[in-house]
Formats: structure tokens, C-alpha cells, sequence
């Protein structure tokens, strides 16, 4: 008989925590289980070890992608191309991958520094910020909007969204303002829809423009194809890319001498940003198990949610020496914090764009600063509440 070691662990939300005791929480539970049950919602097993979730992360045969979410199985929206399995998966990936390709995505490297500049030129000479609110918001939020092809001026619009969002995960019972949220969000995209088929965009002018005259199963995309890619789009490049930011220049301020190699030597950017991303992983997502199966001993039935705890992956010894430790030239770094299969992050390459081309402005304009005298960020889950910067 196997001996299934139970816990109660909230990866999504509980009590704002001082930053770190997050990850190191997740730490101690790899170090007592490969897998467990979490119980949690219905309950769901946890994956711990990279190497069994990498495998996990590819083979959807056996973990579908039917839900995402560990505690919620059999979820009412479809956001694609996530909620799908292989073949059909592609044929909704299929015409997004052009647009973000690494190469496409230059285009919007002029903008990106622009925009950083504008926003930095907005606080620089105050001394200090508060990161998130004027800075790691804003950024994705107004390339969110050049990207889809929507005004600038409706940036605050989704920050406001994603931030009511984000406040129902740390707030219990609080489902109702979710659903509200979200309805919000797809009455609007609805809107640009209807008026793009009014008025269609040039198909070379933004990613919506570019989808609708795709194909699927040699038909166009249908109204509520377009809406589920819309709020994928959104969710997935907002509060994500705010999260990889927060982590990163909360590390650089409270490390100095690792601030100090990146003004040095800039060209260790890219890397930096990879090691950030392994060592204060952001997401953790769930599959469906299709079929009764000891996956590495763990007894999973049909219909069992797993979650591939990929906060967990990236940090575990066994694939990463001195795991807990941040080293900005960490090589090899086969980290998954942008998952590990056909349904890694579409958007990784510009992610990457954007969030390198951030760490050169800040440091070029901003190369000395540390957090703000009293302040103590904490963090619910990954998500750090407030970043005080201070650089007078």
C-alpha cells in the first residue's frame, strides 16, 4: 500500500509574507515529498522534483491541459490556446507564433525604450518610487495596447482589471468581484471585435489584425475565438511580466554588489534576467490526468488535477547546484519558468524583449538605488504588494 503524504499548502494566495519565506516554504516541501496531496479545494496532487515535472510538462497525453487552474477542474471560460490539447492546441497557437516571433518581436524594441524613458523621466528626479504602481504596471499594460492595436489612453483600464484580479486571490470569497472582472474585460474586448469587423486594421498593423484574417480548419476565427485569445493575451502578459520585474529590482536593490556587476558590465543582462526568472518563479500550472496511472509512484486517477509546481522545478537542487542561491552568470540555465512543452509561453521571446531592454534603461538612467528606508514588501504567493525605491 502506498503512503500518500497529505498537506494544505496555498500556492495562489494566504497571508502577505515577508519576501522569500514564500520560496523557502516551497523549498522545505520539496525536501519532504517528490509528490504529494494537496488538500486544498478538492484536493490535487503536487509534483515537486524538475525532472518529473518536466516530464509531466510533456506528455499531454497523460496531463491534459483541459483546466490549468488545480482548483478548478472543470473551468466555465476557455482561454486559448491554453485550454486545448495537441491537435488542436496548434491550430490556435498556429497563427499567434509569426507575430512573436524573436525576430518580430523587435519591432516593438523602440517603443518598449521609449516608453521606459517616459515613464522614468516621470519620478527620476523625486528620488524615489513606489516601483510598482508608476513603473511595473504601466509598462506592460501600455504594450499590451501597441500590440493589439488599441489606444495608449486605455492602458489604466487593464491595470485596474488585473489589479481587482489580483486582490480576489488574497481575498477569500470574494468570487463575485472576479466574475464581474472578467465579464468586464470581455465586454470590452467585444466591443474592439465588433468594431474591427466594422473596420478592419491592415493585417501587418497590430496581432488582432493579424488573427482575424487567419484560419482555423480553413475558416476564420468566430467572435468568441477572438474574446479567448484577447483575455489570454491580456492575463498573460500583465501581471506576469509586473511579477518578473517586481522580484528582479527588488533582488538588485537589496544586492548591491549584484546591482553593481549589471551597471558594470550590461551585457550580462541577459543572463541576469534568466537566473531572476529560475530563482523567484512566478507561475505554477495545473493539467488534468486523462487516465489511471502511477506516475513515479503517485497513484493518480482519471480526473485528478496535478499541479506542475514550477516554483518548485526551478529551484530544486538536482537540476540546479546551490539552487538557492542567485548567480546572474548561472550557465547552463535550463530553467521552466516559461513552461517546458508545446504550450511554453507564446509570449516568452517578447517577455525577454521587454524585460531586458527594462533592466538597461533603469540602470543607465537609475544605476544606484536600494529600497526606501521602513520599507518591508511582502508578498502574497510571488506577487509582491509594493516596491519602495528610494536613490536620493
Amino acid at each position: 500500500m502506498i503512503d500518500i503524504a497529505t498537506e494544505g499548502f496555498d500556492f495562489s494566495g494566504g497571508p502577505a509574507r515577508p519576501l522569500g519565506e514564500f520560496y523557502e516554504m516551497i523549498d522545505d516541501l520539496r525536501s519532504k515529498h517528490r509528490w504529494f496531496w494537496n488538500e486544498r479545494g478538492q484536493g490535487y496532487w503536487v509534483l515537486t522534483r524538475y525532472e518529473d515535472i518536466r516530464e509531466a510538462f510533456q506528455s499531454p497525453e497523460l496531463f491534459s491541459n483541459e483546466s490549468i487552474v488545480p482548483v478548478d477542474p472543470n473551468p466555465s471560460y476557455r482561454f486559448l490556446p491554453s485550454l486545448t490539447d495537441p491537435p488542436e492546441h496548434m491550430k490556435y497557437r498556429g497563427p499567434l507564433l509569426p507575430w512573436l516571433s524573436p525576430r518580430n518581436v523587435q519591432r516593438y524594441a523602440g517603443f518598449i525604450r521609449e516608453q521606459a524613458n517616459v515613464l522614468i523621466d516621470s519620478f527620476i528626479d523625486d528620488g524615489r518610487v513606489e516601483f510598482l504602481g508608476a513603473f511595473a504596471d504601466q509598462l506592460p499594460a501600455r504594450l499590451l495596447t501597441e500590440i493589439v492595436g488599441l489606444p495608449r489612453s486605455e492602458a489604466p483600464f487593464f491595470i485596474d482589471c488585473v489589479q481587482r484580479l489580483r486582490d480576489t486571490v488574497s481575498a477569500p470569497g470574494e468570487q463575485s468581484t472576479a466574475t464581474t472582472t472578467m465579464g468586464t474585460l470581455k465586454t470590452y474586448f467585444s466591443d474592439v471585435v465588433a468594431q474591427r469587423r466594422r473596420q478592419p486594421h491592415h493585417p501587418d498593423q497590430d496581432l488582432l489584425a493579424a488573427v482575424m484574417v487567419a484560419e482555423i480548419d480553413g475558416r476564420p476565427f468566430d467572435d468568441e475565438e477572438l474574446l479567448d485569445l484577447l483575455m489570454t493575451l491580456a492575463f498573460g502578459s500583465l501581471d506576469t511580466t509586473k511579477s518578473v520585474m517586481s522580484w528582479s529590482f527588488w533582488h538588485l536593490a537589496t544586492h548591491p554588489s549584484d546591482r553593481e556587476w549589471l551597471v558594470r558590465e550590461p551585457a550580462i543582462i541577459p543572463g541576469a534576467l534568466e537566473e531572476f526568472l529560475r530563482a523567484y518563479p512566478i507561475v505554477s500550472m495545473a493539467r488534468k490526468v486523462t487516465r489511471d496511472v502511477e506516475f513515479h509512484g503517485c497513484p493518480m486517477k482519471k480526473g485528478d488535477m496535478v499541479l506542475l509546481n514550477q516554483f518548485s522545478a526551478s529551484r530544486d537542487p538536482a537540476a540546479f547546484p546551490d539552487a538557492a542561491e542567485v548567480k546572474l552568470d548561472r550557465s547552463p540555465n535550463r530553467h521552466i519558468s516559461f513552461g517546458a512543452s508545446q504550450h511554453r509561453c507564446a509570449g516568452s521571446h517578447l517577455a525577454r524583449l521587454e524585460l531586458q531592454i527594462i533592466l538597461e534603461e533603469w540602470h543607465r538612467r537609475i544605476p544606484v538605488y536600494r529600497l526606501a528606508d521602513g520599507a518591508e514588501p511582502r508578498a502574497v504567493s510571488s506577487h509582491i504588494d509594493r516596491l519602495d525605491l528610494d536613490w536620493r
